[in-house]
C-alpha cells in the first residue's frame, strides 16, 4: 500500500510539473513577440533621438508601438493571474438584466465603430440570482466582446434572458463565422484560442466564474451561422 501511495503521489507531482511546463511554454511564447518588438523599437528610438527635431514623428510612432505592446503584455499576465488565483466573490442578490445593460453601455462605442447591431431580449420580472455583480459583468464583457470580434460589419448580436423553473438562462448569439471545431466547447479549455493575438484564457476565466457560481455554460454553432453561448444560473431556493 505504501508503494502504491508513493507511486500515486509521484504521478500527481509529475502531472503538476507537466502542467506548469505547458503554462510556462505558452506564456513564454505569448510574451516573446511583443518583447522582441519593444526591443527593436526602443533601439530605433535611441538612433532617431540623435536628431529629435527631424525624426520627431518617427520617434512618436515608435513610442506608441512600445506602449501598445506593453499593454498587450500586461493583458497576458493579467489573464494568467485571473485564471490561477482564487477570486474573492461578493455574493449579493442581483438582477442579471442590470449586469447585461451595464455591459452593453460600456461597449456601445465599439459596437457603433464596428457597425454591429445589438438586440436585448431581456425577460421582465427575472428572479434575482445570488452572484458577484462585477464578476458576472466580466463574464458578459468577455462573451459580448468575443461576439463583436466574430461578427462582421452590419451583423447582429443578441443577448437574451429567461427564467426557468430552477434557473435563470443567459444567451449570447452572434451572426459570425461560428467555431471551426468538432467540439465547440473546446474554446473553454485554458490556452485554446483561434485568434492570432489571443491568449486563450478569456473563455476559460468565464467558465471558471460561472462554475464558481454553481452554474453551467455551453456553446454551440447555430444552424443559420454564428455561435450561441448559454449560461444557466441557479435560482436561490
Amino acid at each position: 500500500m505504501r508503494k502504491i501511495t508513493d507511486r500515486q503521489e509521484a504521478i500527481v507531482e509529475s502531472e503538476k510539473l507537466a502542467a506548469v511546463g505547458r503554462i510556462a511554454t505558452h506564456i513564454a511564447h505569448e510574451i516573446r513577440n511583443p518583447l522582441v518588438t519593444m526591443g527593436g523599437y526602443a533601439g530605433r528610438i535611441a538612433q532617431l533621438s540623435r536628431d529629435t527635431e527631424k525624426n520627431s514623428a518617427m520617434i512618436q510612432n515608435a513610442a506608441a508601438v512600445i506602449m501598445k505592446e506593453s499593454e498587450r503584455l500586461e493583458k497576458v499576465l493579467s489573464n494568467v493571474m485571473d485564471f490561477t488565483r482564487p477570486s474573492p466573490y461578493i455574493r449579493e442578490y442581483n438582477n442579471i438584466n442590470d449586469v447585461i445593460t451595464d455591459t452593453v453601455d460600456l461597449l456601445k462605442n465599439l459596437l457603433q465603430e464596428r457597425k454591429i447591431t445589438i438586440k436585448l431580449s431581456l425577460s421582465r420580472d427575472l428572479p434575482l440570482v445570488k452572484s458577484d455583480f462585477n464578476q458576472m459583468k466580466q463574464v458578459m464583457l468577455n462573451l459580448v466582446q468575443n461576439a463583436i470580434d466574430a461578427t462582421v460589419s452590419r451583423g447582429e448580436i443578441e443577448v437574451a434572458t429567461s427564467a426557468q423553473e430552477h434557473c435563470v438562462d443567459i444567451i449570447v448569439r452572434d451572426t459570425g463565422s461560428g467555431i471551426r471545431e468538432d467540439d465547440p466547447n473546446r474554446v473553454f479549455e485554458p490556452f485554446f484560442t483561434t485568434k492570432v493575438t489571443g491568449v486563450g484564457l478569456g473563455l476559460a476565466i468565464v467558465k471558471k466564474i460561472v462554475n464558481d457560481h454553481g452554474g453551467d455554460i455551453n456553446v454551440r454553432n447555430r444552424p443559420e451561422g454564428g455561435t450561441e453561448f448559454k449560461i444557466s444560473l441557479n435560482i436561490p431556493a
